[in-house]
């Protein structure tokens, strides 16, 4: 399987979008921390989409709700991604994963877990990594930021 890693500038997203991923860039730690968001890349079409899952706070479209989803016909561009090859994480599984998780809420807290670990994360809502892990199985994603989940798919 294969993981998409965010590490564009954001420049052209509204001022509190920018100011979110401002502050997750600042909370950081590790080699990594230009990487924002990521995605698990459960398809790959014949003519270079995919299919992506992950939980997101952004609502793109008026009919997607905010939370857990599956993206399919994604062009990703390659300035804006660190595309990652994971070959031990099976795209299968996660595709399962996200089918059965599909909807449900993102869990704005549980995203600062791992800069204020006072804080615990909510069941039942999903932040990107922590559902990207959750799919392929990864023990405690909860507790990685973006850029730890970053250098965990590149270790594998």
């Amino acid at each position: 399987m294969k993981v998409a890693c965010y590490i564009s500038d954001h420049s052209k997203d509204d001022l509190s979008v920018r100011i979110g991923w401002w502050l997750t860039r600042m909370t950081q730690k590790g080699s990594h921390t230009n990487v924002t968001h990521v995605e698990a890349i459960l398809e790959e079409n014949p003519d270079g989409t995919v299919t992506i899952g992950s939980s997101t706070l952004r609502k793109e479209t008026p009919q997607l709700v905010t939370g857990v989803r599956i993206k399919r016909n994604v062009t990703l561009t390659p300035d804006h991604w660190l595309i990652i090859d994971v070959p031990r994480w099976d795209a299968k599984k996660a595709m399962q994963w996200f089918i059965e998780h599909d909807g449900e809420p993102y869990d704005l807290r549980g995203a600062f877990v791992c800069v204020f670990p006072f804080l615990w994360s909510q069941k039942g809502r999903w932040f990107c990594n922590q559902a990207v892990g959750a799919s392929v199985g990864l023990v405690d994603a909860e507790t990685f930021s973006p850029s730890q989940f970053t250098a965990i798919a590149l270790s594998r």
